[in-house]
């Protein structure tokens, strides 16, 4: 079974998924294997790599929304987080560009360690407060993510590498009508929006299998 996974690693919502849809899986007994195809989705193409403001400002300008909701949701988001040990240092985020990080990512699922460097994307963004656009700190991750050394300074020296990828996921979600992250698809069969409980992609899970 391949179950694909629409993300940004900007997107709070797509980590709370990640973690809720690997309780599940820790919990499904079948004999099939699931394969979890992480693809990238960015909120923001246009984004700076190194911006000025910070996550609240970011949020209040591009939703059109006052700093007191923008402080409201963050705080929902960070109570969500608690509920499967994530750690949203929400005051720490840098809302940088997320396309080399993206770009990385395909460079790991190739590599076999996709869901690893996801992990440590999103633990850098959203708990140690760092940039992820700054090449230095893509490849102090993918390097203790067990990437070589080589392969990761070949894509960061090189934008092109895999850009046409990430950049192809994104236009194939917009054809297909996709607006809201994360966004899952089980065995092009049935599709949930959102982050959702454990036990929404069990059912999802089990009703895959029974379609087979």
């Amino acid at each position: 079974m391949e179950v694909k996974i629409y993300v940004d690693i900007a997107c709070p919502f797509c980590y709370i998924g990640k973690k809720n849809l690997e309780e599940a899986l820790s919990n499904f007994k079948t004999d099939e294997e699931i394969h979890l195809n992480y693809l990238s989705y960015e909120l923001d193409n246009q984004r700076a790599k190194e911006p000025k403001d910070n996550i609240y400002d970011y949020l209040a300008e591009k939703n059109e929304q006052p700093l007191d909701e923008i402080h409201d949701m963050v705080d929902r988001i960070v109570a969500e987080g608690q509920k499967v040990n994530i750690e949203f240092n929400m005051d720490k985020v840098i809302p940088a560009n997320t396309r080399d990080a993206h770009r990385l990512l395909k460079l790991a699922k190739e590599k076999g360690k996709g869901e690893e460097i996801l992990e440590l994307l999103y633990q850098a963004y959203f708990s140690q407060g760092k940039n992820i656009s700054d090449h230095q700190v893509l490849e102090d991750l993918a390097l203790s993510g067990g990437l070589e050394k080589e392969d990761v300074r070949e894509l960061l020296e090189d934008p092109s590498i895999n850009l046409e990828e990430v950049i192809g996921d994104f236009n194939l979600a917009k054809v297909n009508k996709i607006k809201t992250l994360p966004y899952y698809i089980f065995d092009d069969t049935f599709a949930i929006a959102g982050a959702r409980e454990a036990k929404h992609y069990t059912i999802a899970l089990n009703k895959t299998l029974k379609n087979k």
